[in-house]
């Protein structure tokens, strides 16, 4: 091991000599397969350093697997500042930073502290007339004359930036250094620079601890099996409410009862615009009696006049059709007002919207329910559907009181996709109460989470997520 700094003559002060050597043996152009291989080597090398997340693996990996580039019998990394000089040296091994070798590598780094281009240190001549001898000259005798080449490495090739690092690297037994080495040296300074003074995250073995800690559990978590579950918006709906319909065809003039409201059996639920039947009634009742005053006429023309016994017959069908058409446009009056058969609560969704609108026989007009009779609609997303199954459990929280839980279970599952409220594709599924059936009203809405069957944690959570990006990337 043995470390030279130049003396520029015979005298201590003199600076180190920056002569790159030619040796006769060089070739100047080796074969294409050996420089493919350098440079193969020069990549990994490079690559190696600049991707370890840890200075002291950059460090190390630098010593240890320069000699992959040129043969180097001991490689140290030098530190450019700083009271402790050695960074690294091959095989892992520390070097005391109070030894005369660490004062050897002090004594090259000052004076070659601005000098670019590596520099072979040539070895102190062996004359007593020299004076105090160089640190270097001692480790240099140790290995029967040590050959060091002091490689600064620049972090940009014009040496604007100060080098925070230096390679000192010895060959023994007489060893010297080719030019062509040097250069491949030279070049991989550069990266090497670089990659030992990027900034890296420090990473603290009790942080990496913790954190593989937590990713374990977390990959146990998210294996955990659980119960798949989906949520889905819910209404509470009457349970086979009795509807009215519209007797006739007509206008609605006057509606007696608003949603929500108890209404006792026979109780008038709305009223018809009566103008138009009651003049047909009146019409009708003048029809009757002109037709029976002719009855009358007929009847005393019959004993003498021929033509009037033959019309008679005639004539009593008139009448008994007026008086049909009497009983007809009476008993349609009597239908303008629409009563009840079963006391309840009436479900009437937009009661302004039927007032004086022009209702159907036979439409809908509203319902009667029984406030002790409900059930369960749920509109579940159409993504969901294929985890429901007839006889699920379901966990309802309503708005009037999200604190409460109560339970259901799925009886119906349709098979038509329509627009939720919220604009969502979903199917309307029904659900009714489990056990003794709650004290809720018609027309509450809450939320469903209705149960299905075993899955992962981590499936569960991730599903929708899932489901997201593939309809985003068309998967």
């Amino acid at each position: 091991m043995n470390s030279e700094s130049s003396k520029n003559g015979q005298g201590r002060g003199a600076g180190i000599k920056g002569q790159i050597p030619r040796q006769a043996g060089t070739t100047a152009n080796p074969p294409a397969a050996a420089r493919e291989m350098v440079l193969a080597r020069f990549i990994r090398l490079c690559s190696a350093v600049l991707s370890t997340p840890v200075p002291q693996e950059a460090a190390a990996l630098t010593v240890n697997r320069v000699s992959e580039l040129v043969r180097v019998d001991r490689a140290v990394l030098v530190r450019m500042a700083g009271k402790h000089p050695i960074v690294a040296v091959t095989g892992g091994g520390t070097a005391a930073q109070d030894s005369a070798f660490a004062d050897a590598i002090r004594a090259i780094r000052r004076e070659c502290r601005e000098r670019q281009a590596p520099v072979v240190i040539p070895r102190e001549p062996e004359s007593p007339k020299s004076g105090p001898r160089h640190p270097k000259s001692k480790i240099q005798q140790a290995m029967g004359g040590t050959s060091i080449l002091w490689v600064p490495l620049w972090l940009d090739g014009e040496a604007t930036v100060p080098s925070g690092y230096a390679l000192w690297l010895e060959r023994w037994h007489g060893h010297r250094w080719e030019r062509g080495d040097i250069e491949l040296i030279q070049h991989a300074a550069l990266f090497l620079g670089h990659g030992l003074s990027r900034s890296r995250k420090p990473v603290r073995p009790g942080r990496r601890l913790a954190q593989s800690i937590l990713a374990l559990l977390l990959l146990i978590f998210l294996a955990l099996p659980v119960t798949s579950s989906v949520t889905a918006p819910v209404q509470v709906v009457p349970d086979r409410p009795h509807h009215i319909f519209a007797p006739m065809d007509g206008i609605l003039k006057d509606l007696l009862v608003q949603p929500g409201q108890g209404v006792d059996g026979d109780a008038v639920l709305f009223r018809y615009d009566s103008r138009v039947l009651d003049k047909r009634l009146d019409e009708a009742y003048r029809n009757v009696a002109v037709a029976k005053a002719k009855l009358v006429r007929l009847e005393g023309k019959a004993h003498r006049d021929p033509e009037a016994r033959a019309e008679l017959p005639v004539q009593q069908l008139e009448v008994e059709r007026a008086e049909a058409d009497v009983t007809f446009f009476a008993k349609q009056q009597a239908r303008a007002e629409v009563r009840t058969a079963k006391p309840g609560v009436i479900v009437l969704d937009d009661p302004d919207a039927l007032i004086g609108a022009a209702i159907k026989t036979g439409q809908v007009v509203l319902s009667v329910a029984d406030p002790s009779r409900t059930k369960l609609r749920i509109m579940v997303p159409a993504s969901d559907v294929g985890f429901l199954k007839k006889g699920s459990r379901v966990k309802i929280r309503l708005d009037s009181d999200p604190l409460q839980s109560l339970s259901g279970v799925i009886e119906r599952i349709g098979f038509e996709i329509k627009l939720s409220e919220a604009g969502v594709p979903s199917v309307a599924v029904e659900g009714v109460w489990s056990g003794a059936v709650p004290e809720v009203l018609p027309g509450q809405t809450g939320s469903a989470k209705i149960f299905g069957g075993t899955t992962l944690m981590g499936m569960q959570i991730l599903r929708k997520p899932l489901i997201a990006i593939r309809s985003i990337a068309g998967l």
